[in-house]
């Protein structure tokens, strides 16, 4: 197996046809397809099936590709690496995030990290919990941060505990539950969340039954990140966030958080990489600054 071949497959299956995968990687049709039947040829599997309308990987193909986009990416990151030994400063990063994430941390370390490597290509992917996880094992992220299920961060042998964030309930700041005080107030309101493990209707349930109340009978997930703005912003719904994520100015002017009788757990927020990835000097930089910018607003909350 060739790097070109490899390379071939992995932008064959990013861009779902022959002709899309020549014009990402800047060759012809011709050897796009050269590549594909010469590594098919070499290993005897068929990797893809031809259709009208693209391509699709057999089940062989899928699973070389996992392998496949690991080691094309490391190839990259060690010309990268090799250029920067020569001067340059440009280069590529993959981050991947959660929504928490990109609403605390990650903003003030881009910031920082910009004045440093001001020609790096940088790439954020906002993943489900998931995705993260799958992405960090294939190579495609140079690193991921965000918060995790435990049972997900287990499985990961290189996951730091980056900053511990208080929670709260909120609520649009001109809705008629914003002076609320108690959980009998709102047992009849609307709970909007994004968990997608489906603890969340639990958690809830137990904190009213804790107060002696019926629990809420619309309690609403919402995996869409953009739906969940909008929902929480022209309905009268209950959300729990971070009280760090309800203090950026965008969020505060927006939200109202709640002054309720309850202890809440925090949010852990957790900088993920693979154990057997080799950092780019860029990726250690950028990661530098997450560190620093999240001790800061750890300090902050303390």
């Amino acid at each position: 197996m060739k790097h070109y071949q490899l390379r071939a497959l992995v932008a064959v299956a990013d861009n779902g046809s022959i002709r899309a995968a020549a014009r990402a990687l800047f060759l012809t049709q011709p050897a796009i397809t050269k590549a594909i039947r010469d590594l098919e040829n070499e290993i005897g599997l068929t990797l893809l099936v031809r259709q009208s309308r693209g391509v699709t990987l057999t089940h062989e193909g899928k699973m070389l590709l996992g392998r496949a986009r690991m080691i094309v990416r490391e190839l990259e990151r060690a010309q990268e690496d090799i250029q920067a030994l020569k001067g340059s400063a440009g280069g590529r990063l993959t981050i991947g995030v959660t929504p928490l994430a990109g609403l605390t941390v990650v903003p003030k370390a881009f910031a920082l990290f910009r004045e440093a490597w001001p020609e790096i290509e940088l790439n954020f992917f906002e993943f489900t919990s998931d995705q993260l996880y799958d992405n960090l094992k294939n190579g495609m992220l140079d690193f991921a941060v965000g918060a995790l299920p435990e049972e997900r961060l287990n499985r990961l042998n290189s996951n730091t505990e980056l900053i511990s964030l208080p929670t709260s309930f909120a609520v649009r700041r001109d809705s008629p539950y914003a002076t609320a005080r108690s959980f009998a107030e709102l047992q009849d309101v609307e709970w909007l969340h994004t968990d997608i493990t489906g603890h969340f209707g639990l958690f809830i349930s137990d904190i009213f039954r804790r107060h002696d109340l019926r629990p809420p009978k619309r309690i609403t997930r919402c995996t869409s990140q953009a739906l969940f703005y909008s929902l929480s912003m022209l309905t009268d719904v209950v959300i729990f966030w971070s009280r760090l994520s309800l203090e950026a100015p965008i969020v505060n002017r927006q939200f109202q958080a709640l002054t309720l009788d309850e202890p809440l757990p925090d949010l852990k927020l957790n900088l993920m990489m693979r154990e057997d990835g080799q950092l780019t000097r860029p990726a250690e930089y950028f990661i530098s600054c997450i560190k620093q910018i999240a001790a800061d607003e750890q300090r902050r909350l303390a």
